[in-house]
């Protein structure tokens, strides 16, 4: 049951960085498009963490890496990328969104010493 209840979040988190994914090949299509469009992922890879959990958030942060490199930069419709500095972007990204992952996590779980925390301050 476990097992099925991550897939369904990893799911889930896919089927969001596609429809992403599809904004951004549609602004690209339409408009000149975004100078650094990997980037443009970012707080959605930290609403899907507080959202599904890290795993499925850092699922979503490698197919967003795939899904930019095959349909965002050029040459279009493929893995190569002509301009290095892209490669860069991609890199950079992936770093950020583990970063991202881990400190939405680690912000958004409860600490169980805080209630018992005591004041060292006396007002009385």
């Amino acid at each position: 049951m476990l097992k099925a209840h991550r897939a369904v979040r990893i799911a889930v988190s896919l089927g969001i960085v596609g429809i992403a994914t599809g904004v951004l090949v549609y602004l690209k299509l339409t408009t000149a498009g975004l100078q650094h469009p990997i980037f443009v992922y970012l707080p959605l890879i930290a609403l899907l963490a507080l959202a599904l959990g890290s795993v499925a958030a850092l699922s979503g942060a490698a197919a967003a890496i795939a899904a930019a490199a095959y349909f965002l930069y050029d040459p279009a419709y493929s893995f190569a990328i002509a301009n290095t500095l892209e490669v860069g972007d991609l890199l950079w990204f992936a770093l950020l969104a583990v970063i991202v992952v881990k400190c939405t996590r680690a912000l958004s779980r409860r600490s169980g010493k805080l209630p018992q925390g005591k004041s060292r301050y006396r007002w009385s």
